[in-house]
């Protein structure tokens, strides 16, 4: 297995389960509701849903990044507003975070392994920074929902 397809099937275990670090996105994700994503039990952080629109942007900026565009992320795209009107606009949230997170597998998974290390063109970075950086994003941001679960059960004791 060339080293670009073990980084990408790290992607999958993050996003789908059968990690060793614990709950994946789909585990963390399992059972909120739009009402629950949107609740903010710890003041000043983040909710569920704006963390959910947040990785499914860097998801698709990264992947586009590794196609060889150059995309910017204005503050209203890195954060988008969780504007959640109905529980379908929460379930297509969820859609876009896996398909964004799944399309990125993809891409990660067919970049050639050979330019893992090059650096990226007028950047102090390579490659492989920027897919395991994307990769302990993803991490981060998938414990971010699992302490928000807990802290809003607390809150509800």
């Amino acid at each position: 297995m060339s080293d670009a397809k073990r980084l990408a099937r790290q992607m999958e275990l993050a996003l789908n389960g059968g990690a060793w670090h614990g709950p994946s996105w789909h585990e963390a994700l399992a059972g909120v509701t739009r009402v629950g994503a949107l609740e903010r039990p710890i003041p000043e952080a983040h909710t569920i849903a704006e963390i959910v629109l947040h990785a499914a942007t860097w998801h698709d900026v990264v992947r586009r990044r590794l196609a060889g565009e150059s995309p910017e992320v204005p503050a209203n795209e890195d954060w988008p507003p969780a504007a959640l009107p109905d529980d379908g606009a929460w379930a297509a949230a969820i859609v876009r975070l896996f398909a964004t997170g799944n399309a990125l597998c993809d891409a990660v998974g067919k970049f050639p392994s050979d330019q893992l290390h090059m650096h990226r063109p007028g950047l102090d970075d390579t490659w492989f920074g920027l897919i395991i950086g994307e990769l302990e994003h993803m991490l981060y941001h998938a414990g971010q929902v699992g302490l928000l679960r807990k802290a809003a059960v607390q809150a509800a004791v």
